[in-house]
């Protein structure tokens, strides 16, 4: 500071018969406020609508399990702070409405399937009994239809030899009437065989039906009895990937309602930065937006992360990031998403600032 004096009282003693540089050291003041009022506003003016950085907290997203029904829990496999891998079992649970629903299903089902064939084997029954009436009709009309055609061509014959008798009406009257019983009795087994055949093909329509209808009530049936054998294997809670047991909330034996959460699991790393900009300064932050996260102290390698979140409503910041005690701050929450390999702890402080991307997908395709 001293070496700047110095060096601008050189130059005043050397110019000072300079009429501008005489004007110009003599509102020295001046002119420095000028020019920090200037630069304050190319300032404002670069960085309008900017955070240049931000506080946040590195989190790991979460999966709670939980089941639609009361259930109750046989055994619990995990403890809190446990790291688990794909394929241990977590948690075993009971659910009895569930069983109870299953073995009411299966009873149904064969009860169906039993009436089903039980139906099939009446109505088989029944054409038998139509074709048994249909033949035994059938051979009676036949028999009493060939005697009766044996004594027409009897009485035929009788009445060729006979000449002098041919143009008896008696005779003539005997033949017709002969005749005629003859073709109803025809007509007789004829509509009595039509009758026969629409009344089987009638039960076995009935047959297609009831099956049909039966097959169709046996299909649902089923698929709600798949359904729920599917819920009673998931109740052997199993593990799909890696995880670390954030809290367990049950213990063996306990009863626990619908949707309660049972266990709760987290990633080993932290996959989310919840951030929080002080509601005192805009920010103009899109979803999509890259940026950086840091260390509070900057050491370490940064992470670049993208916006995935932007709340829509002020919030409370967390506790820990309030400047005094008992003096809340408030802002906007930002939720950003970083890779699973990253160097951070889970619940660690971190800094979050802008990048010179705007976007992240625009920086991965270039």
């Amino acid at each position: 500071m001293r070496f700047l004096e110095d060096l601008l009282d050189n130059f005043w003693n050397t110019h000072k018969n300079n009429a501008g540089v005489a004007y110009v050291y003599g509102h020295k003041l001046s002119i420095a406020w000028v020019v920090c009022v200037i630069l304050a506003i190319v300032v404002g003016f670069v960085y309008q609508g900017k955070v240049a950085m931000f506080r946040g907290i590195a989190e790991a997203s979460e999966t709670i399990i939980s089941v639609p029904s009361a259930t109750e829990i046989v055994k619990v496999h995990v403890v809190p702070g446990q790291e688990i891998h794909a394929g241990d079992t977590i948690v075993q649970i009971n659910r009895p409405d569930l069983t109870l629903r299953i073995a009411e299903l299966t009873r149904e089902i064969d009860a169906l399937e039993g009436r089903s064939n039980l139906s099939s084997a009446e109505i088989d029954q029944k054409v038998a009994d139509v074709k048994a009436n249909l033949e035994t009709r059938r051979l009676t009309l036949t028999a009493e239809i060939r005697n009766l055609e044996a004594e027409y061509n009897s009485n035929k014959a009788i009445s060729a030899k006979l000449k002098s008798l041919s143009n008896s009406k008696s005779q003539s009257d005997g033949n017709d009437a002969m005749a005629m019983r003859i073709k109803s009795l025809k007509n007789e087994l004829a509509l009595a065989t039509k009758s026969a055949n629409e009344q089987i093909a009638l039960l076995r329509g009935s047959s297609k039906l009831q099956k049909a209808s039966g097959k169709n009530e046996a299909e649902n049936l089923k698929k709600e009895l798949e359904e729920m054998q599917k819920q009673q294997e998931e109740l052997i809670q199993i593990a799909k990937e890696d995880w670390v047991v954030g809290d367990v909330n049950v213990r063996d034996g306990e009863k626990v309602s619908s949707f309660a959460p049972i266990v709760t699991l987290t990633h080993k790393s932290p996959t989310l930065v919840r951030g929080y900009i002080n509601e005192q300064i805009y920010q103009n932050m899109d979803l999509g937006e890259a940026v950086k996260v840091t260390t509070l102290a900057g050491t370490g390698k940064a992470v670049v992360g993208e916006v995935v979140g932007l709340s829509s409503r002020i919030v409370a910041f967390p506790e820990r990031m309030w400047k005094m005690p008992e003096m809340p701050v408030y802002g906007r929450e930002v939720t950003i998403k970083i890779p699973e390999n990253n160097p951070f702890l889970l619940g660690e402080m971190v800094t979050i600032s802008e990048t010179s991307g705007k976007k992240l997908k625009k920086n991965e395709n270039k």
